[in-house]
């Protein structure tokens, strides 16, 4: 059977490795297809794309987009048109929603005495919530990433602001609209009735759902393969690797031998090869 890993970040966003030698590392690792999922951005797809051309690595442009709703809710976009102007026009938007988020909370900060703009890497291009959360543990505020969130950057405290974000409808239009495949992210981070949720964004037009995923239980798993089952979703791998920001979690480690899976790799492989 053929591994894959279908959710990974480069430093476009809030990975620590560059496209090109995350291309690199799935080749020595064996991979048979990857896709790169940058957040609300496609930036590090060319670069990638052009290394996985030169290996003869099977590559799937993508993106992961966060999504307004109650709670956490991530869609990637899985073989997208990475010059559809509809799309581009969005992920322009997206970024420039970051930007006016990330400038408020860092002045709500500020006003609360706790300064980070000298401790942030501002060399990415997406600066996220996790960049934010490392600024804080470098100027002394935190003393991991989970005590950065639970101090500064969850709702309820000094440091907290959201921007209205596209809805799932408009983010899985928005990768339909791209020719790409909209696939549920990390299903088992849901904190709600995922069979109430995953039959709301089928009939919107989710077309999969990433079952396998390094911190989903086996029930969770197993409950996620019967939803995809009950919906005819496709069924996913990703390792969300984050290069150091991650570590433990090296890409494929999500995969496991399952003929959904299988299945999977030979539908993408034919998108690829017509």
């Amino acid at each position: 059977m053929h591994r894959f890993d279908l959710h990974c970040h480069s430093y476009f966003s809030d990975g620590t490795v560059s496209p090109s030698e995350i291309v690199r590392t799935a080749n020595r690792a064996k991979l048979s297809m990857l896709a790169l999922t940058d957040h609300d951005c496609i930036l590090g797809v060319s670069e990638a794309m052009e290394e996985a051309r030169k290996l003869g690595l099977p590559f799937l442009p993508a993106v992961e987009m966060d999504n307004e709703w109650r709670h956490e809710l991530h869609i990637i976009g899985l073989d997208i048109d990475v010059n559809n102007p509809t799309l581009l026009r969005a992920l322009q938007i997206a970024q420039e929603r970051r930007t006016r988020r990330n400038g408020i909370i860092l002045e709500k900060l500020k006003t609360a005495g706790v300064e980070i703009e000298p401790f942030l890497n501002r060399d990415r291009a997406v600066t996220t919530k996790l960049h934010l959360a490392h600024a804080l543990i470098e100027a002394g505020y935190a003393t991991d990433v989970r005590d950065a969130f639970a101090k500064y950057l969850r709702a309820g405290t000094v440091g907290y602001y959201t921007e209205p974000r596209f809805t799932p409808e408009q983010v899985i239009d928005l990768i339909h609209t791209a020719d790409g495949i909209p696939v549920l992210a990390h299903p088992c981070h849901i904190r709600e009735n995922i069979h109430g949720l995953i039959r709301e964004l089928k009939g919107l037009g989710l077309m999969g759902i990433e079952a396998y995923y390094p911190s989903s239980s086996p029930r969770q798993t197993e409950l996620h393969l019967s939803l995809a089952a009950q919906h005819k979703l496709m069924v996913t791998c990703g390792s969300d690797f984050h290069g150091a920001n991650r570590p433990g979690v090296p890409l494929g480690c999500a995969w496991r031998e399952s003929a959904e899976l299988e299945k999977t790799y030979e539908t993408l492989m034919h998108r690829l090869n017509t």
